[in-house]
Order: C-alpha cells, then structure tokens, then sequence
C-alpha cells in the first residue's frame, strides 16, 4: 500500500509540475504578444532596433502604414529572413507611440492584393529551389511598402537581414522629415554624381537632397547646408574661393577632397599608347587653387603622394591586364576606436583604403593641433613604414619604388569644428553699430563651423568603391563619406544604423597544432561529453532504483 502512495504522490507531483510549466509557457507567450523583447549578443546589436532608428519612429508627426507583403510557404533559406522581418517591423511598432501601423499581407492568389503590392514597387522574388530531389524556380513576395500623407516607397525585395534597418530608418525619415541640401562643386574637374561619384548616386539621394553649383561662375544659394570640393583638377579662380569662404562665414559647413599630386601617363592623346596599358605613370602636382584659402583655416595639403609598406591590393595594369597588387601607393589606415563618443564620424569603420593619398599638416591657427576655440579630430595617418614622395614620380607596375628618407607617420585629413576666421580681410571694418558693405565678407562665422580636409578624393569614387564587391575593406570609404557628410551638415541620425554589420569574429591562433586540437575538440569532443552525459545519467538512476526497498 505504500508503494501504490508513493506512486500516487509522484504521479500528481508530475501533474502538478505539468500543469504549471504550461502555465508558465502559456503567459510568457501572451506576454511577448503585447511586450516586445529580444536576447542581442552581437557586439553592434544587429538584431536590436538602434537608438536613432527609435527616435526616428517616436517622432513621426502623423501616421505611417507599413504593409509587409510575404508568401506562405517560403524556403527555409527565407523564413529566417522574414522572421528577422517581422520582428524588425514589430520594434519599430513599439517604439512609435501608436504612430506606426504594420501588418503581414500574403498576396497567395488573390490578384488584388498582388497588384496593390506591385503598385507600390513591391515585386515576385525568382528563388531556386530544392524540392522533391530537383532544382525548381519559386516565386516568393517578401517586400514591404511604406505609405505616409499619400506618398509610396518601398523595398522591393528583401534578401537578406543586412543594412535591412538602415533602409528602413532611411526612408522613413526620408518620408516624414525635411533632407538636408548638399551641393557639389563644379567647373574644376571635381568629381560628381554625374561621374566619379556615380556609384553613390542611389545612397545620397535617399538621405540628402543633392545640387550642384560652380562658384566661380555663381552664388552658392541660401538653402545648401554644406558643401562638397570633390577633388578639383583645375584652379579655383579668385570668386570661387570667395564664395566659399562667404558660405563658411555663414556658419555652414564644407568637406574638401584635394589631391595633392595626381597621377597621369605620358603620351595619354596617343592611341597607340592608349592601347598599351601597363605602361609608365607619371605622378605631378596639382593645382587646386585652394591652398592659401586653407592655409588661412590652418591645414595645408602637401603636393606629394604619401607611400606606405602597410597597404591593400589595389588596380594596376600589367602586361595588359588590369589587376590587383599590393603597391605602396594604396595606403592601409587602421581606425582606432574613437574617444570621443560624440564624435561619429569614424563609426563602424576599422579601416580604410586610401589611394594615391597626400599628407595634410597644420598651419597658422591651428599649428601645434590645439585650437583656442574649437576642437580638432585627425582622420587618419599612415603608419611609421610610410613615406612621402614630390616632384617627379614615376610608377610601373611591378618595379620596385625606392623609399625616400622623409619618414612618417603622416596625417592624411582632418574634421574641425569650432569658430573659424574669413581667409579674406573684411571688404570694410564695421564699426560699433554698422553692418557691412553689401557683398563684403564678415570677418568670423556667424556660428560653430564643421569642417573636413582629406588630402585624398579616391577613396570613395567610382573607381575604388565596386571593388568592395571583391574587398569589402574598399567599401569604408564610401562609409566614411557618408558618415561624413552626416556630421558636417549636422544630421547624424543615421550614421550609427549605417555601422551595423554582421562582421565575423575568427578565433586567433598561432600554431598549427592548436588548430588541430580545437578541431577535434569541435568534431569528437562535444558528442563524447554528451555521451559520457547519458552513461553517468544512466548510472545514477539505474543505483536509484536498486536501493529502492518493497
């Protein structure tokens, strides 16, 4: 009879215990339904909504319908996306104070729904299969569509989770909140979104509001908010430096890309030297005719190329063919993490290419790197194997450069911020209670100027930044663009979603045999310990009922 008690006992015990953990099961799930809630251990938090993404979306001046069109039944390849989807979708939703409305659409065979979907720019997903032993082609819906005060922008297709919350935040502010005006410089042979800047295109337009303007030629107009000088080849002429300097009074902000020096090949008219490639370079100064207007801010751009035994691969011609090598000339730069955590300009970025770069000093006001006023931030320098070379350089790919005795380290750019002096004296001194002349330039800026001179326009341009598709290091440069255009024109919402990426985290070892040892500890180790698990569970209980007396 006591042994049926006991049993009893156990049996309403396991009851008891049952009954609770579903319980337990039960509220938790009615609980996530109404709490929203994630476990991120990523090192950026990938999977967790950004703090700026969260301020974008609680400061929505009215309402944003969000419609997630997804098919049923997607491919295992798929589902995991569209799982990272929805609760992506269902944060924003939580953080928007009721502004945000999202719901999961699957347009299946209803016709209606998959024209409103294609309407809006949301189109079929042509994926390959494995099904039933055989390669098929689906075709899946995973896009959303965004509508706000009648406007329409959508993501087309979704195929992955990266860089899926920087679109999303992207558009949104697009959509509901004023795009700051950035114009490009023109007439001196700049880089623009026309050519040089072309693979950008895309990016800047969704987050900028883009012009261009010659100011040589015409005012820059009172709505720009900055200012891009993509690495002019031909002198600014004595107006266009006084336009620039008159917008810098304004207290807006200017980015200047100058190359010191630039690289050329003899005989460029000549078509039968246009057919051999792989031929000499020649690398020779450039005027830019900006150098007494930033001498007049403190940075002086050098007319050399800086060299460097800590590169990248980088494009050269030889026999024929262009190709990747390793050469001096595309200078490595490690980004040390940033001390200043306001400052977040160099967010997300570890390191960058610079190509054909030239080395940036101070001077004047802000020689010694320690302004009066305003504070100064070096944006990157070669390392101590580097050196500097001017006046005549001649490169062939494939022949060794000789080093120079001028040694590095060299600066190649910086960011300031602070009051900043006219580099032309005022057209008249004002007098206490007198304005200036018409057309005169006032002395200081009216406010706090943000300002960056990088001695490199490469670095981000047409011809560096595809290469990412091949070394995604070449792919900071165009991050570091962006980020920078963010910080001078004052809008860096979006600057740390931008810097949330999936990086692998590879275990470091220095010895073959330590690879040996973690591999078998992987492949044979794990299993074994499971095993021995079950045999020492086995064991115990097997002892238990053994001891147990009728």
């Amino acid at each position: 009879m006591s042994m049926d008690k006991k049993k009893r006992a156990n049996a309403s015990n396991a009851a008891f215990y049952l009954v609770v953990v579903v319980g337990i099961i039960v509220a938790i799930n009615l609980i996530g339904t109404r709490v929203f809630g994630r476990l991120d251990l990523t090192e950026t938090k990938v999977y967790t909504l950004s703090p700026a993404s969260k301020d974008i979306v609680r400061s929505l001046p009215d309402f944003l319908s969000i419609k997630l069109y997804v098919s049923d039944g997607l491919p295992p390849e798929m589902k995991s996306t569209s799982r990272y989807v929805r609760d992506l979708l269902d944060e924003y939703r939580s953080n928007s104070k009721g502004k945000l409305r999202f719901e999961a659409l699957d347009p299946g065979l209803d016709k209606k729904l998959e024209d409103e979907a294609g309407a809006c720019g949301v189109h079929k997903l042509q994926v390959q299969k494995l099904e039933d032993t055989k390669f098929e082609i689906g075709s899946y819906f995973l896009g959303m569509c965004l509508q706000y005060n009648g406007q329409n922008e959508a993501i087309g297709e979704i195929v992955g989770a990266e860089g899926l919350e920087y679109q999303v935040s992207s558009l949104i502010k697009r959509m509901t909140q004023r795009k700051r005006k950035l114009a490009l410089t023109t007439g001196h042979g700049e880089l623009d979104l026309t050519q040089g800047f072309q693979t950008l295109q895309h990016v800047l337009s969704q987050e900028f509001e883009t012009t261009t303007v010659n100011p040589s030629s015409a005012a820059i107009a009172d709505d720009v908010d900055a200012l891009l000088v993509g690495g002019p080849k031909q002198a600014f002429d004595d107006k266009g430096r006084k336009e620039i300097d008159s917008f810098l009074m304004k207290g807006k902000g200017v980015i200047f890309l100058v190359d010191g020096m630039v690289m050329s090949a003899p005989n460029q008219g000549n078509p039968m030297q246009q057919q051999m490639q792989g031929g000499p370079k020649i690398g020779q100064a450039n005027d830019s005719g900006l150098a007494d207007l930033l001498k007049g801010y403190g940075f002086s751009v050098g007319q050399d190329f800086v060299l460097d035994r800590q590169n990248a691969p980088g494009p050269v011609e030889m026999n024929g063919r262009r190709m990747l090598a390793n050469a001096p000339m595309f200078v490595g730069v490690e980004i040390p993490k940033a001390k200043d955590k306001d400052f977040s300009l160099l967010a997300g970025i570890n390191a960058i290419i610079f190509p054909y770069a030239s080395s940036v000093s101070l001077v004047g006001p802000l020689a010694g790197g320690k302004p009066a006023q305003g504070r100064l931030w070096p944006l990157g320098q070669s390392s101590r194997a580097s050196w500097k070379v001017s006046g005549f350089f001649l490169f062939t790919p494939g022949t060794p450069i000789e080093e120079s005795k001028d040694k590095g380290p060299f600066a190649l750019g910086y960011a300031y911020e602070g009051p900043l002096k006219s580099a032309f004296a005022p057209a008249a001194p004002a007098s206490a209670g007198m304005s200036l002349p018409p057309g005169s330039t006032p002395g200081e800026s009216k406010k706090r100027v943000r300002m960056i001179v990088m001695g490199d326009s490469d670095f981000a341009s047409d011809e560096y930044f595809p290469m990412s598709r091949f070394l995604p290091i070449y792919g900071n440069g165009a991050q570091f663009l962006l980020n920078a255009l963010g910080w001078t024109l004052e809008d860096e919402a979006l600057t740390p979603v931008r810097a949330k990426t999936v990086t692998s985290r590879p275990i470091q070892l220095d010895a073959d045999q330590k690879v040996t040892g973690l591999k078998m500890v992987n492949v044979l180790g794990v299993p074994l310990a499971f095993c021995a698990f079950g045999i020492v569970r086995w064991r115990v209980r097997r002892s238990r009922r053994q001891s147990q007396k009728l």
